[in-house]
């Protein structure tokens, strides 16, 4: 280290003028320092740092291109002979070395701003250069790392589907990505500024600008849609947003935003209103009345029909389409109960009730509902119709007073008949030997007990149409009920054995006569419509809750779209011999509402050809066996 120290002594005109202090800080200095005498750079001296720079072994006294022959090719020693010859510094950025810099083995790369200036005499003449490096590792990695994110940033942005942009404090676009490009055609330069403008259509342009320099102007989110002409020539929907976006300090530094293609919407939308409109016109020139519920119970649409005949614009209440002011006081709770517990159970709906009309009359609604259901299965609210039932309710009641009317006057005639008939049977079933006479008379008893129960029935249906079939419950055991009906029945079903499966006392809580009806009918009925058979069984089962009675038949059976109907009023099953099957179809119908009337249920299981087997279900009361 004192060679060292004596040559820089002659660079700089002798050892008096060299600083020796100066020189240990330039041992010492973090950075690389080095000085090169003359224009062939002889190095005079160089700290550690330096050495590990430029490396290799005995620089000092030799000229830079013997010390350092491995350098050639970073151009340092032009940049040494530049600034000797014009004494201007030069500056060499990020200069990579790799080395063992902490002393620890380990070799690592750092990088190095140098600056190369002249060195001068005493007399100001340039006898050497002067290399100085400070350590920029950590900037340079920064950089790196920064333009490593930025190339990510654009990959990812170019990438994505949707356009995305910035645009300064001005409002000018300083950044678009590549599907931008690609929508447009053109290049990157021609959208910077406000060139974005001109691949908005004319008819959008005055809209979509005043929309956003408002939203600049006020710092607020930006949203618009608008057509932009692509580079085919087509017009492409999009939709714009923005957010303004601010510096670590709060200032505002403009917006940043995306435009996502909306075109296919924009064509559903459309396809949308045509479908709500042509709706429109369909449920506004349809005779009934029409409406339409969203998932809150309110109404969401009614027709003209409807707003026609209430005389009001629109009926809007707290349970959707049934408005308060309209309804009859004596039917509003019926209405409203039936209407939400459908709503609530989204179960399809029939309600008949009294409405006011825009005469101030009311009049008889047939009111149907059926859940709305979306493609994704989601609930979306009712719709239903309605219609003015007036007439048809005036007919019904007109029809049951007839019924009703007919059904007990005839009564009167047959009690007196058949009264008169068993009279006979009774004389002449042990004195006469005529078996004509006692055939004919007991085929008249049965024929009269058959039209007894033809007018039982029709006098059961026009009390249920009236609201007057009352019932008399009471505790029972329907075992010894069903074994009663059984053998009644078997008394004039000679044809078929009925076959009673019994499971010992079941207490119920029903009226005992109609319960005894609704076996009966279930009996006769399959009695009926199994005339190629000889046999019918009736079976009794028990769970916690109630107690079900089935009466299985094998005869015609029935096909699966019918079953569902032979519990309505008037409703017989087609088949191969239903005309010479008597009855009005009423039957069933009325065996099903005592049962329901009782908290029962009725069903059918069949199949066509294979007979069937008619069910249904009673609350279960208490065990007898207990008492």
């Amino acid at each position: 280290m004192q060679s060292q120290n004596e040559d820089t002594g002659d660079l700089a005109g002798g050892s008096s003028q060299f600083n020796g202090q100066l020189f240990h800080l330039l041992m010492e200095a973090p950075g690389p320092i080095a000085l090169l005498r003359g224009r062939d750079g002889l190095c005079d001296v160089h700290n550690p740092q330096f050495q590990k720079l430029w490396g290799g072994p005995n620089q000092l006294h030799q000229p830079m291109r013997i010390a350092w022959p491995h350098q050639e090719a970073n151009g340092v020693f032009e940049m040494v002979e530049g600034v000797f010859d014009t004494g201007r510094p030069f500056h060499q950025h990020n200069y990579a070395s790799i080395a063992d810099w902490n002393d620890d083995g380990k070799a690592e790369q750092r990088y190095f701003d140098l600056v190369y200036s002249p060195y001068r005499n005493e007399s100001g003449v340039i006898v050497g250069v002067i290399i100085m490096g400070l350590d920029v590792t950590a900037k340079t990695n920064a950089h790196q790392q920064l333009a490593e994110r930025q190339l990510l940033f654009k990959d990812i942005t170019d990438a994505a589907g949707t356009a995305l942009w910035t645009v300064d404090t001005k409002g000018n676009i300083i950044f678009v990505n590549q599907t931008w490009l690609d929508w447009t055609g053109r290049p990157f330069k021609a959208h910077l500024g406000r060139g974005w403008i001109d691949f908005v259509v004319p008819e959008d342009r005055e809209r979509v600008i005043s929309s956003f320099i408002r939203d600049i102007n006020h710092k607020s989110q930006f949203h618009v849609d608008f057509r932009v002409l692509r580079k085919d020539k087509s017009l492409q929907w999009v939709a714009a947003t923005g957010k303004p976006r601010y510096t670590i300090n709060g200032d505002f530094a403009g917006y940043v935003g995306s435009c996502m293609d909306i075109t296919e919407r924009k064509k559903t939308e459309q396809l949308l209103r045509d479908s709500e409109e042509r709706f429109r016109n369909i449920a506004d020139s349809a005779p009934v009345l029409i409406w339409m519920t969203g998932t809150d119970k309110q109404i969401t649409f009614v027709n003209k029909s409807w707003t026609e005949f209430a005389g009001v614009n629109q009926l809007v209440g707290n349970i959707g389409h049934l408005h308060d002011d309209l309804l009859h006081p004596d039917d509003q709770a019926m209405i409203v109960n039936g209407y939400i517990q459908a709503f609530d159970t989204r179960q399809e709906f029939y309600l008949e009730y009294r409405m006011r009309n825009r005469n101030d009359k009311y009049r008889w609604i047939g009111m149907k509902g059926i859940p709305r259901i979306g493609p994704d299965g989601t609930f979306e609210g009712y719709i239903g119709s309605g219609m003015d039932i007036t007439e048809m309710k005036e007919h019904e009641l007109i029809k049951n007073d007839f019924i009703g009317m007919a059904s007990h006057e005839l009564k009167t005639p047959i009690t007196s008949i058949k009264a008169y008939v068993q009279l006979l049977l009774t004389i002449y079933s042990k004195k006469s030997d005529d078996e004509f006479l006692l055939r004919s008379l007991n085929t008249v008893n049965k024929q009269i007990n058959k039209l007894t129960r033809l007018i039982t029935d029709l006098l059961d249906v026009s009390k249920m149409e009236s609201g007057r079939l009352s019932l008399c419950s009471f505790e029972f055991d329907l075992h010894d009920l069903i074994k009663e009906t059984v053998d009644e029945v078997q008394h004039t079903a000679t044809q078929h054995d009925i076959l009673y499966t019994t499971v010992g006392p079941l207490a119920v809580y029903a009226d005992r006569d109609r319960i005894a009806q609704v076996i009966t009918n279930f009996l006769t009925n399959a009695i009926k419509y199994s005339p190629d058979s000889d046999r019918v069984d009736v079976s009794v089962s028990v769970d916690d809750q109630a107690v079900t009675v089935g009466v299985r038949d094998y005869g015609i059976g029935i096909n699966p779209e019918e079953q569902a109907k032979v519990f309505n009023r008037f409703y017989r099953v087609e088949g191969r011999n239903e005309q010479t099957f008597s009855g009005f179809g009423i039957g069933l119908y009325v065996a099903a509402e005592i049962v329901r009337r009782h908290g029962g249920n009725v069903w059918v299981e069949s199949e066509k050809g294979n007979g069937s087997v008619f069910y249904f279900t009673l609350p279960l009361y208490k065990d007898l066996t207990q008492n």
